[in-house]
Protein backbone atom coordinates (compact mmCIF):
# COMPACT_ATOMS: atom_id res chain seq x y z
CA UNK A 1 0.00 0.00 0.00
CA UNK A 2 2.85 2.50 0.86
CA UNK A 3 4.68 1.59 -2.21
CA UNK A 4 1.51 1.90 -4.50
CA UNK A 5 0.66 5.50 -2.18
CA UNK A 6 4.67 6.30 -3.44
CA UNK A 7 4.19 5.75 -6.79
CA UNK A 8 0.52 7.57 -6.98
CA UNK A 9 2.32 10.47 -5.21
CA UNK A 10 4.82 10.62 -7.87
CA UNK A 11 2.75 10.76 -10.81
CA UNK A 12 0.98 13.45 -8.90
CA UNK A 13 3.84 15.22 -9.00
CA UNK A 14 4.80 14.52 -12.26
CA UNK A 15 1.52 14.73 -14.06
CA UNK A 16 1.80 18.42 -11.97
CA UNK A 17 4.94 19.33 -13.38
CA UNK A 18 3.92 18.50 -16.86
CA UNK A 19 0.85 20.44 -17.10
CA UNK A 20 2.72 23.69 -15.33
CA UNK A 21 5.47 23.19 -18.25
CA UNK A 22 2.50 23.02 -20.91
CA UNK A 23 1.24 26.04 -19.48
CA UNK A 24 3.93 27.41 -18.92
CA UNK A 25 4.79 26.71 -22.94
CA UNK A 26 1.50 27.67 -24.27
CA UNK A 27 2.20 31.39 -22.31
CA UNK A 28 5.77 31.22 -23.77
CA UNK A 29 4.13 30.99 -27.34
CA UNK A 30 1.19 33.24 -26.76
CA UNK A 31 3.86 35.36 -25.35
CA UNK A 32 5.84 35.44 -28.39
CA UNK A 33 3.26 35.81 -30.78
CA UNK A 34 1.54 38.45 -29.07
CA UNK A 35 5.17 39.98 -29.03
CA UNK A 36 5.17 39.77 -33.15
CA UNK A 37 2.28 41.30 -33.64
CA UNK A 38 3.07 44.05 -31.67
CA UNK A 39 6.13 44.38 -33.74
CA UNK A 40 4.21 43.85 -37.24
CA UNK A 41 1.60 46.12 -35.58
CA UNK A 42 4.76 48.36 -34.88
CA UNK A 43 6.26 48.11 -38.15
CA UNK A 44 2.64 48.58 -40.08
CA UNK A 45 2.19 52.18 -38.03
CA UNK A 46 5.36 52.93 -38.80
CA UNK A 47 5.09 52.42 -42.37
CA UNK A 48 1.90 54.31 -42.32
CA UNK A 49 3.96 56.94 -40.86
CA UNK A 50 6.32 56.89 -43.24
CA UNK A 51 3.73 57.48 -46.00
CA UNK A 52 1.87 60.49 -44.13
CA UNK A 53 5.23 62.06 -43.76
CA UNK A 54 6.00 61.82 -47.59
CA UNK A 55 2.74 63.33 -48.80
CA UNK A 56 3.53 65.96 -46.26
CA UNK A 57 6.52 66.16 -48.26
CA UNK A 58 4.64 66.35 -51.54
CA UNK A 59 2.43 69.04 -50.10
CA UNK A 60 5.31 71.30 -49.21
CA UNK A 61 7.15 70.94 -52.27
CA UNK A 62 3.91 72.05 -54.65
CA UNK A 63 3.45 74.98 -51.91
CA UNK A 64 7.06 76.04 -52.68
CA UNK A 65 6.79 75.99 -56.35
CA UNK A 66 4.16 77.17 -57.37
CA UNK A 67 5.02 80.60 -54.64
CA UNK A 68 6.83 82.57 -56.96
CA UNK A 69 8.23 84.36 -53.50
CA UNK A 70 8.13 81.93 -51.49
CA UNK A 71 8.63 82.66 -47.35
CA UNK A 72 12.38 81.93 -45.69
CA UNK A 73 10.11 79.59 -43.74
CA UNK A 74 6.28 78.50 -42.99
CA UNK A 75 4.74 75.48 -42.69
CA UNK A 76 1.94 73.63 -43.92
CA UNK A 77 -0.36 69.75 -42.88
CA UNK A 78 -0.80 69.88 -39.01
CA UNK A 79 -3.88 67.69 -40.21
CA UNK A 80 -5.75 64.82 -39.07
CA UNK A 81 -6.54 62.20 -41.76
CA UNK A 82 -8.60 58.86 -40.87
CA UNK A 83 -6.68 56.27 -42.39
CA UNK A 84 -8.41 52.81 -41.85
CA UNK A 85 -10.94 52.37 -39.30
CA UNK A 86 -11.33 54.99 -36.51
CA UNK A 87 -7.76 55.96 -36.25
CA UNK A 88 -6.29 58.98 -37.57
CA UNK A 89 -2.51 60.11 -38.61
CA UNK A 90 -1.06 63.48 -39.27
CA UNK A 91 1.73 64.90 -40.94
CA UNK A 92 2.87 68.52 -39.98
CA UNK A 93 5.74 70.07 -41.98
CA UNK A 94 8.29 73.17 -41.62
CA UNK A 95 10.16 74.45 -44.16
CA UNK A 96 13.30 76.73 -43.69
CA UNK A 97 14.99 78.60 -46.54
CA UNK A 98 18.54 79.42 -46.03
CA UNK A 99 21.20 81.40 -48.89
CA UNK A 100 20.73 84.71 -50.44
CA UNK A 101 20.35 84.82 -54.33
CA UNK A 102 20.01 81.33 -54.80
CA UNK A 103 18.30 79.69 -51.71
CA UNK A 104 18.60 76.08 -50.24
CA UNK A 105 15.31 74.96 -48.56
CA UNK A 106 15.37 71.84 -46.13
CA UNK A 107 12.01 70.32 -46.04
CA UNK A 108 11.36 68.65 -42.65
CA UNK A 109 8.13 66.45 -42.18
CA UNK A 110 6.74 64.54 -39.17
CA UNK A 111 4.29 61.68 -40.11
CA UNK A 112 2.58 60.13 -37.52
CA UNK A 113 0.42 57.42 -37.10
CA UNK A 114 -1.02 55.37 -34.00
CA UNK A 115 1.36 57.39 -31.39
CA UNK A 116 4.71 56.08 -34.00
CA UNK A 117 6.25 59.17 -35.70
CA UNK A 118 8.57 58.97 -39.06
CA UNK A 119 10.76 61.86 -39.74
CA UNK A 120 11.89 62.41 -43.46
CA UNK A 121 13.55 65.41 -44.44
CA UNK A 122 14.30 67.17 -48.23
CA UNK A 123 16.24 69.46 -49.24
CA UNK A 124 15.90 70.64 -52.61
CA UNK A 125 18.26 74.05 -54.51
CA UNK A 126 17.05 76.70 -56.92
CA UNK A 127 17.61 75.57 -59.81
CA UNK A 128 19.33 77.59 -62.61
CA UNK A 129 19.77 76.73 -66.45
CA UNK A 130 23.66 75.96 -65.31
CA UNK A 131 22.29 72.42 -64.40
CA UNK A 132 22.18 71.25 -67.64
CA UNK A 133 25.53 71.14 -69.79
CA UNK A 134 23.71 72.17 -72.96
CA UNK A 135 20.31 74.48 -73.16
CA UNK A 136 18.99 76.27 -76.08
CA UNK A 137 15.85 77.66 -76.97
CA UNK A 138 16.07 76.53 -80.72
CA UNK A 139 18.46 74.52 -82.78
CA UNK A 140 17.35 76.91 -86.02
CA UNK A 141 19.98 79.44 -86.13
CA UNK A 142 18.17 82.19 -87.76
CA UNK A 143 20.87 83.33 -90.56
CA UNK A 144 22.16 79.75 -90.89
CA UNK A 145 18.61 77.63 -90.40
CA UNK A 146 19.49 74.57 -88.93
CA UNK A 147 22.48 73.40 -87.54
CA UNK A 148 23.92 69.65 -87.19
CA UNK A 149 25.39 68.03 -84.54
CA UNK A 150 27.45 65.29 -85.93
CA UNK A 151 29.77 62.18 -85.94
CA UNK A 152 32.98 63.45 -83.34
CA UNK A 153 31.30 65.57 -81.14
CA UNK A 154 30.23 64.67 -77.27
CA UNK A 155 28.36 66.33 -74.85
CA UNK A 156 28.49 64.68 -71.32
CA UNK A 157 26.49 65.64 -68.87
CA UNK A 158 22.37 66.67 -69.10
CA UNK A 159 21.03 68.36 -72.45
CA UNK A 160 17.80 69.79 -72.90
CA UNK A 161 16.15 71.99 -75.68
CA UNK A 162 12.88 73.91 -76.34
CA UNK A 163 13.44 72.82 -79.93
CA UNK A 164 14.68 69.76 -82.24
CA UNK A 165 18.04 68.18 -82.26
CA UNK A 166 19.35 68.36 -85.86
CA UNK A 167 21.46 65.02 -85.81
CA UNK A 168 24.01 63.83 -88.91
CA UNK A 169 25.96 60.47 -87.89
CA UNK A 170 26.91 59.60 -84.36
CA UNK A 171 27.39 62.29 -81.66
CA UNK A 172 27.37 60.53 -78.54
CA UNK A 173 25.02 62.09 -75.68
CA UNK A 174 26.47 60.83 -72.25
CA UNK A 175 23.51 62.00 -70.13
CA UNK A 176 19.94 62.69 -70.36
CA UNK A 177 18.64 64.57 -73.08
CA UNK A 178 15.20 66.47 -73.48
CA UNK A 179 13.61 68.17 -76.10
CA UNK A 180 9.86 69.52 -76.81
CA UNK A 181 9.91 68.28 -79.95
CA UNK A 182 8.25 65.05 -80.17
CA UNK A 183 10.50 63.82 -83.01
CA UNK A 184 14.35 63.86 -84.17
CA UNK A 185 15.17 65.59 -87.06
CA UNK A 186 17.63 63.41 -88.53
CA UNK A 187 20.25 63.91 -91.75
CA UNK A 188 18.76 61.72 -95.04
CA UNK A 189 21.03 59.33 -96.39
CA UNK A 190 23.60 59.11 -93.67
CA UNK A 191 24.30 56.15 -91.09
CA UNK A 192 22.32 57.79 -88.45
CA UNK A 193 22.77 55.89 -84.87
CA UNK A 194 23.51 58.46 -82.36
CA UNK A 195 24.32 57.17 -79.10
CA UNK A 196 22.08 58.26 -76.46
CA UNK A 197 23.43 56.76 -73.77
CA UNK A 198 20.49 57.79 -71.01
CA UNK A 199 17.92 57.83 -73.73
CA UNK A 200 15.66 60.70 -74.81
CA UNK A 201 12.80 62.81 -73.16
CA UNK A 202 10.03 63.97 -75.19
CA UNK A 203 8.52 66.66 -72.78
CA UNK A 204 6.08 69.49 -74.41
CA UNK A 205 7.33 71.74 -71.46
CA UNK A 206 9.63 73.99 -72.01
CA UNK A 207 12.33 76.30 -69.57
CA UNK A 208 12.81 80.01 -69.85
CA UNK A 209 15.92 82.00 -70.39
CA UNK A 210 15.69 84.81 -67.38
CA UNK A 211 14.59 88.04 -69.09
CA UNK A 212 15.91 89.81 -66.12
CA UNK A 213 19.37 88.16 -66.13
CA UNK A 214 21.08 91.47 -66.90
CA UNK A 215 19.50 93.32 -64.53
CA UNK A 216 20.21 91.26 -61.55
CA UNK A 217 23.75 91.08 -62.49
CA UNK A 218 24.23 94.67 -63.40
CA UNK A 219 22.63 95.71 -59.83
CA UNK A 220 25.48 93.20 -58.26
CA UNK A 221 28.14 94.94 -60.22
CA UNK A 222 26.60 98.34 -59.33
CA UNK A 223 26.88 96.90 -55.47
CA UNK A 224 30.89 95.55 -54.60
CA UNK A 225 31.92 94.53 -58.41
CA UNK A 226 33.16 96.07 -61.31
CA UNK A 227 31.39 98.52 -64.32
CA UNK A 228 33.32 99.36 -67.16
CA UNK A 229 32.08 101.53 -70.07
CA UNK A 230 33.09 100.78 -73.74
CA UNK A 231 35.00 98.17 -75.37
CA UNK A 232 37.35 96.35 -72.92
CA UNK A 233 40.04 93.64 -72.95
CA UNK A 234 39.95 91.09 -69.61
CA UNK A 235 43.14 88.69 -69.09
CA UNK A 236 42.80 86.51 -65.82
CA UNK A 237 45.52 85.09 -63.82
CA UNK A 238 46.40 82.60 -61.41
CA UNK A 239 47.00 84.70 -58.76
CA UNK A 240 43.50 86.12 -58.93
CA UNK A 241 44.20 89.03 -60.84
CA UNK A 242 43.51 90.54 -64.01
CA UNK A 243 44.82 92.93 -66.71
CA UNK A 244 42.26 95.20 -68.03
CA UNK A 245 42.47 97.28 -70.72
CA UNK A 246 39.69 100.26 -71.31
CA UNK A 247 39.90 103.09 -72.81
CA UNK A 248 37.36 105.57 -71.00
CA UNK A 249 39.44 104.78 -67.68
CA UNK A 250 42.90 105.25 -69.06
CA UNK A 251 43.95 101.64 -68.59
CA UNK A 252 45.92 99.64 -70.79
CA UNK A 253 46.69 96.41 -69.13
CA UNK A 254 46.15 97.73 -65.74
CA UNK A 255 46.63 94.85 -63.19
CA UNK A 256 43.86 94.87 -60.88
CA UNK A 257 42.01 92.03 -58.22
CA UNK A 258 38.97 89.99 -59.55
CA UNK A 259 36.11 92.52 -57.21
CA UNK A 260 35.28 91.21 -54.19
CA UNK A 261 31.63 89.73 -55.10
CA UNK A 262 33.28 88.89 -58.41
CA UNK A 263 30.91 90.33 -61.02
CA UNK A 264 32.06 92.46 -63.76
CA UNK A 265 29.60 94.23 -66.08
CA UNK A 266 30.72 95.87 -69.26
CA UNK A 267 28.11 98.43 -71.00
CA UNK A 268 28.38 100.53 -74.17
CA UNK A 269 30.83 98.11 -75.50
CA UNK A 270 31.86 94.71 -76.45
CA UNK A 271 34.79 92.67 -73.71
CA UNK A 272 37.29 90.23 -74.81
CA UNK A 273 38.31 87.35 -72.17
CA UNK A 274 41.06 84.93 -72.06
CA UNK A 275 43.20 83.58 -69.42
CA UNK A 276 43.12 81.55 -66.10
CA UNK A 277 40.53 81.77 -63.47
CA UNK A 278 41.34 81.88 -59.77
CA UNK A 279 38.40 82.32 -57.35
CA UNK A 280 34.41 82.80 -58.32
CA UNK A 281 33.86 85.75 -61.45
CA UNK A 282 31.20 86.59 -63.88
CA UNK A 283 31.51 88.67 -66.76
CA UNK A 284 28.53 90.03 -68.06
CA UNK A 285 28.00 91.99 -71.31
CA UNK A 286 24.96 94.66 -72.88
CA UNK A 287 26.00 93.37 -76.06
CA UNK A 288 28.51 91.10 -76.99
CA UNK A 289 31.60 89.02 -75.69
CA UNK A 290 34.64 87.42 -77.50
CA UNK A 291 36.71 85.19 -76.09
CA UNK A 292 40.26 85.56 -77.81
CA UNK A 293 41.92 82.09 -76.16
CA UNK A 294 41.96 79.46 -73.51
CA UNK A 295 39.89 80.15 -70.30
CA UNK A 296 41.20 77.54 -67.65
CA UNK A 297 40.61 77.24 -63.82
CA UNK A 298 43.63 77.56 -61.78
CA UNK A 299 42.71 74.10 -60.21
CA UNK A 300 40.83 71.67 -62.57
CA UNK A 301 37.46 70.79 -60.40
CA UNK A 302 38.22 67.80 -62.60
CA UNK A 303 41.25 66.46 -60.71
CA UNK A 304 40.82 68.47 -57.63
CA UNK A 305 37.61 68.43 -55.67
CA UNK A 306 38.30 71.11 -53.59
CA UNK A 307 38.65 73.79 -56.86
CA UNK A 308 36.12 76.65 -56.34
CA UNK A 309 37.32 78.68 -59.31
CA UNK A 310 34.21 79.27 -61.57
CA UNK A 311 33.40 81.58 -64.30
CA UNK A 312 29.96 82.91 -66.09
CA UNK A 313 30.29 84.39 -69.12
CA UNK A 314 26.65 86.02 -69.79
CA UNK A 315 26.28 88.17 -73.11
CA UNK A 316 22.80 89.89 -74.09
CA UNK A 317 23.43 88.84 -77.50
CA UNK A 318 26.61 86.73 -78.83
CA UNK A 319 29.81 84.88 -76.79
CA UNK A 320 31.80 84.40 -80.21
CA UNK A 321 35.39 82.77 -80.01
CA UNK A 322 37.54 85.08 -82.75
CA UNK A 323 39.14 81.91 -84.62
CA UNK A 324 42.49 84.26 -86.04
CA UNK A 325 43.29 84.43 -81.91
CA UNK A 326 42.12 81.63 -80.36
CA UNK A 327 44.34 78.21 -80.26
CA UNK A 328 44.12 75.17 -82.63
CA UNK A 329 42.80 72.96 -79.18
CA UNK A 330 40.94 75.27 -77.41
CA UNK A 331 39.38 74.46 -73.80
CA UNK A 332 36.85 76.81 -72.42
CA UNK A 333 36.01 76.45 -68.64
CA UNK A 334 33.15 78.13 -67.72
CA UNK A 335 29.11 78.78 -68.11
CA UNK A 336 28.37 80.34 -71.07
CA UNK A 337 25.33 81.89 -71.68
CA UNK A 338 23.54 83.80 -74.80
CA UNK A 339 20.45 85.21 -73.54
CA UNK A 340 18.69 86.36 -77.34
CA UNK A 341 21.84 84.65 -79.23
CA UNK A 342 24.04 81.83 -79.26
CA UNK A 343 27.90 80.60 -78.70
CA UNK A 344 29.43 80.73 -82.17
CA UNK A 345 32.86 80.66 -83.61
CA UNK A 346 33.74 83.72 -86.14
CA UNK A 347 35.58 82.03 -89.64
CA UNK A 348 34.24 79.15 -88.80
CA UNK A 349 34.78 78.16 -92.89
CA UNK A 350 37.94 79.09 -92.90
CA UNK A 351 40.96 76.08 -92.15
CA UNK A 352 39.82 73.00 -89.62
CA UNK A 353 41.02 74.23 -86.01
CA UNK A 354 40.98 70.86 -83.53
CA UNK A 355 38.56 70.33 -80.24
CA UNK A 356 37.52 72.58 -78.50
CA UNK A 357 36.47 71.52 -74.99
CA UNK A 358 33.67 73.42 -73.21
CA UNK A 359 33.49 72.53 -69.49
CA UNK A 360 30.69 73.78 -67.79
CA UNK A 361 28.12 75.18 -69.29
CA UNK A 362 26.10 76.04 -72.50
CA UNK A 363 23.33 77.93 -72.87
CA UNK A 364 22.14 79.99 -75.75
CA UNK A 365 18.65 81.26 -77.34
CA UNK A 366 19.56 79.66 -80.36
CA UNK A 367 22.31 77.13 -81.59
CA UNK A 368 25.32 79.08 -83.56
CA UNK A 369 28.05 77.73 -85.50
CA UNK A 370 31.17 76.49 -84.68
CA UNK A 371 32.77 74.87 -87.76
CA UNK A 372 31.43 73.25 -91.34
CA UNK A 373 31.41 69.40 -92.11
CA UNK A 374 31.18 67.67 -95.67
CA UNK A 375 27.73 65.96 -95.37
CA UNK A 376 28.43 63.23 -97.53
CA UNK A 377 31.61 61.77 -95.50
CA UNK A 378 30.90 64.28 -92.08
CA UNK A 379 34.09 65.61 -92.38
CA UNK A 380 34.74 68.51 -90.49
CA UNK A 381 36.78 70.57 -92.60
CA UNK A 382 36.38 74.44 -90.67
CA UNK A 383 36.14 75.27 -87.45
CA UNK A 384 36.47 73.91 -83.90
CA UNK A 385 35.10 69.93 -83.07
CA UNK A 386 32.95 70.31 -79.79
CA UNK A 387 33.40 68.34 -76.80
CA UNK A 388 31.15 69.49 -74.08
CA UNK A 389 31.61 68.36 -70.04
CA UNK A 390 29.34 69.23 -67.63
CA UNK A 391 30.49 70.41 -64.36
CA UNK A 392 28.84 68.58 -61.59
CA UNK A 393 29.62 71.36 -59.38
CA UNK A 394 26.75 73.30 -61.08
CA UNK A 395 23.82 71.39 -59.66
CA UNK A 396 24.70 73.15 -56.40
CA UNK A 397 26.70 76.39 -56.69
CA UNK A 398 26.62 79.37 -59.63
CA UNK A 399 28.60 82.01 -60.70
CA UNK A 400 28.65 85.60 -59.29
CA UNK A 401 25.15 87.08 -59.65
CA UNK A 402 23.26 84.52 -61.60
CA UNK A 403 19.73 83.98 -61.38
CA UNK A 404 17.14 81.11 -60.88
CA UNK A 405 15.92 79.72 -64.11
CA UNK A 406 12.02 79.74 -63.96
CA UNK A 407 9.72 77.85 -66.62
CA UNK A 408 7.44 78.99 -69.30
CA UNK A 409 4.81 79.72 -66.45
CA UNK A 410 7.15 81.80 -64.70
CA UNK A 411 7.11 79.55 -61.96
CA UNK A 412 11.23 78.83 -60.20
CA UNK A 413 12.81 75.83 -60.55
CA UNK A 414 14.27 72.93 -57.91
CA UNK A 415 16.20 70.81 -58.07
CA UNK A 416 16.93 67.76 -55.31
CA UNK A 417 19.96 67.76 -53.41
CA UNK A 418 19.65 65.65 -50.54
CA UNK A 419 16.83 62.70 -48.80
CA UNK A 420 17.35 61.41 -45.14
CA UNK A 421 14.94 59.40 -43.38
CA UNK A 422 15.52 59.21 -39.45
Amino acid sequence: MRNLSNKKGFALVFSLAFLLLTVSSVALLFSTVTGGLTLTRKAMDLKRAYYLADAGLAEAFIALKNNPNPPMIFRVGESNYVIGGSKTGSYAVTVQGSGATWIQYTLTSVGTYNGVSKTLILKVQQSALSTYAYFSNTEINPTFGRLWWITGMTTVGPVRTNGQLNLWGKPIFDGPVTQSNPTINYWNGADNSPDFVDGVIYDPATLALPAAMLNNISAEASSSGLILSGDSAIVFHSDGTMNVTNAANGWSNHSMWIPSNGVIYVQNGTPTVEGTIKGRVTVASEGDIYVSGNLMYDKDPRTDPTSTDLLGLVAKNNVTVTAQSAPTNLELDAVIVAINGAFQVDQWWLGGKGNMVQYGSLINNYCGPTGIFDPSSGTLYGGYNQLQYYDSRLKTIIPPGFPVAVNSNGKILYVKTSFQEL
